[in-house]
């Protein structure tokens, strides 16, 4: 007998209904997701700013506070495991997370100071992006690398397939 799922149980629904349901509400959002987006919109506008003037400046503003709860999350991982095998890794987290703030704080030293152009604003915004990606490649490549060893000493030699990621059959 098949185990009913949490969502069924608290629903009073069968699993399948409850699928159903979720497939429903999928195929809702996407056709709302695609009928939101078309071109029309756009024609139909009167030539007018669609973007309000506030709202780059609210959302640069979100980036912000974001980019600082990340950092502040991420300075509590690297105390977490300091001392671990993974300590040295997190410090490419850190670097990636102030690369990430660094481009948010770029576009706002391009609206407040006149010396610094939109332009190079977003070329120093994407390069730094573009740092912070290349971090965490490295942060990720070198963890992958500590758990294939971890688990080559730990379960013996397996074979290269399992170890990349493969399906095996």
């Amino acid at each position: 007998m098949r185990s009913r799922s949490y969502a069924a149980r608290c629903s009073g629904h069968d699993d399948r209904q409850v699928d159903d349901m979720q497939k429903l509400l999928h195929t809702a959002a996407m056709t709302v997701a695609i009928l939101a987006t078309t071109p029309a919109y756009a024609y139909a506008a009167d030539g007018g700013a669609i973007v309000p003037g506030w709202l780059p400046y609210a959302a640069g503003f979100a980036s912000l506070v974001v980019a600082l709860a990340l950092l502040s999350e991420v300075l509590r991982l690297r105390k977490l495991v300091f001392g671990a095998a993974l300590s040295t890794s997190v410090s490419y987290v850190v670097a990636a997370v102030v690369c990430l703030g660094a481009s948010a704080l770029v576009y706002w030293l391009a609206n407040f100071i006149p010396a610094v152009s939109g332009e190079h604003a977003v070329l120093a915004a994407n390069l730094l992006v573009t740092a912070a990606m290349g971090l965490l490649v490295v942060y990720f490549a070198t963890v992958r690398a500590r758990l294939m060893r971890f688990m080559r000493e730990m379960i013996g030699s397996l074979d290269d397939d399992a170890m990349k990621g493969g399906a095996s059959a």
